[in-house]
């Protein structure tokens, strides 16, 4: 499954099913202590064996999505330009054709209904060509976007796509430290249990949130109410525990 699937699918999840969906992918990577395994919401999950353990489930993205730059906001946008300039074009008159296009980082979405009329003139402008890479100078007046390719062929139902690539980043233990602290000031409200266990989930399909973790240099923090504090790759299966 694709990461363009894959998000949107995770999208229409409740957060509770997320919760759960990320805690059952973790147990098979991490040997838990025996006991019932109880779904709440704070903590997210309860264990209860020889002791009680709430373990609270998050997510690690590389930036906050009350930004507008951010991953989580650009993608939704991104997928609203190219499906709105689609439309666009296609109501002026024009063929049933494909397009492919990439967005520049560097000049965030800021207004989508201008730049879909945008790329739906991009579209009309070349719409005579055969397939093929788009040529830069047509994309002048669009500096957000940073590549568009043309399929020629005409389709009963013809795609418009994007497609995005993503450049790796490396975690940054600052903000590791800022997750765990916001975790622990909002642990006042959690069921009491004998401890609480924080586990941090880096998805890997998620352009949003992956990051490479650097192993030989996997510093330890320290938090006042978790006992463990875990960062879980998912897909690679890799476990740490920063506490």
């Amino acid at each position: 499954m694709n990461d363009r699937a894959t998000t949107t699918q995770m999208a229409k999840k409740s957060n509770r099913d997320i919760e759960r969906y990320y805690f059952e992918m973790f147990r098979t990577n991490y040997q838990l202590p025996e006991g019932d395994i109880i779904y709440g919401d704070k903590p997210d999950v309860i264990l209860e064996g020889k002791r009680i353990i709430g373990i609270e489930i998050t997510n690690f993205f590389l930036e906050s999505g009350s930004f507008p730059e951010s991953e989580q906001v650009q993608r939704k946008a991104r997928e609203a330009v190219v499906s709105k300039a689609q439309q666009i074009y296609l109501s002026d008159g024009g063929k049933r054709i494909e397009f492919s296009f990439s967005f520049d980082k560097a000049s965030p979405i800021r207004n989508r209904g201008e730049l879909a009329k945008k790329v739906a003139k991009v579209a009309k402008d070349v719409d005579k060509r055969k397939t093929g890479t788009i040529s830069n100078d047509f994309l002048e007046d669009t500096p957000e976007l940073s590549f568009a390719y043309l399929n020629a062929t005409e389709y009963e139902d013809p795609k418009w796509r994007v497609v995005q690539c993503h450049s790796g980043q490396t975690m940054s233990m600052e903000k590791l430290r800022k997750i765990v602290c916001a975790k622990e000031k909002r642990s006042r409200s959690y069921q009491r249990c004998d401890t609480y266990w924080l586990v941090i989930v880096v998805d890997f399909i998620d352009s949003a949130q992956d990051q490479e973790i650097q192993i030989d240099d996997f510093e330890k923090i320290n938090s006042e109410i978790f006992e463990k504090v875990i960062v879980y790759k998912t897909y690679f299966g890799q476990v740490f525990e920063a506490k």
